[in-house]
């Protein structure tokens, strides 16, 4: 089977993935109905990047036939879907950031974000959850929610609930390093992380293509997931961090300004 043709069979209809997608564009448009506009693509872009992680090929090759695409399937949902939908929430306004009072939800923020992912690669629950597919459904959701949870402090609409943007620079380097670290330990690791992995049952009949015509052995296809952890993730951190950065000089810019003498 050529790679062309693999991907054009697998793709997922899953019923439950495509009516919450459908019901959260509903709900959407509903909510926002008199204040759409450019913000709007960016819910779009979370709705596909969505469906990509649920009813794509990624979504059929992450049920038990490749760790690689069960790392991509996880790296969308908790750091591209989440915060493309805060960004296309309306409501949007600057304002002073949190106080003290927030630090400590901050850092329970901080740990369901990065615990999303050490949570589902200690082995039984990622060998549960390529099995049975409610395991494979409640890590899903919680991936979302908890993808979600991290972003809020960067992203929420509302100025006082964000972070300041030094201390989001913090927050997110050491979220893109206990990623690294994850990913590392995933790429060098000398065993499967996953052992559901090393022995796909092969209901579809790809793995001749997946193993032959890909080259992806077991061996291989663990070190491609640890380094996407590794590097695309935080390719993301980056960008979120040149974004916090960027607030952090308007915000001097806007006081220098404010302090400086009319007609100066």
């Amino acid at each position: 089977m050529s790679t062309m043709s693999l991907l054009a069979s697998i793709w997922k209809w899953d019923p439950v993935a495509a009516a919450a997608c459908l019901a959260a564009a509903a709900t959407y448009l509903v909510v926002e109905r008199k204040r759409l506009g450019a913000r709007a693509g960016y819910f779009a872009a979370a709705i596909l990047a969505c469906a990509v992680a649920l009813l794509s090929p990624v979504g059929t090759l992450a049920d038990g036939y490749l760790f690689s695409a069960h790392m991509l399937q996880h790296l969308l949902l908790v750091l591209v879907v989440p915060p493309l939908a805060l960004l296309g929430l309306s409501g949007h306004v600057e304002g002073a950031p949190a106080r003290e009072g927030r630090r400590r939800t901050w850092v329970v923020c901080w740990a369901m974000g990065v615990g999303a992912m050490w949570l589902w690669h200690a082995p039984t629950l990622c060998n549960a959850a390529a099995q049975n597919g409610l395991v494979h459904r409640a890590q899903e959701l919680s991936l979302v929610a908890m993808g979600a949870a991290f972003w809020w402090p960067n992203l929420s609409p509302r100025g006082r609930d964000r972070i300041a943007p030094l201390a989001g620079v913090a927050y997110l380097f050491s979220g893109c390093l206990a990623c690294t670290i994850l990913g590392i330990a995933v790429t060098f690791s000398p065993v499967e992380v996953c052992s559901i992995y090393l022995h796909p049952a092969d209901p579809l009949g790809l793995l001749p293509t997946l193993r032959g015509g890909w080259g992806l052995t077991p061996e291989k296809d663990q070190q491609l997931g640890g380094l996407l952890m590794w590097v695309p993730a935080c390719l993301v951190y980056g960008v979120a961090i040149m974004a916090m950065l960027a607030r952090l000089y308007r915000g001097v810019d806007a006081g220098v300004d404010r302090r400086r003498p009319e007609g100066a």
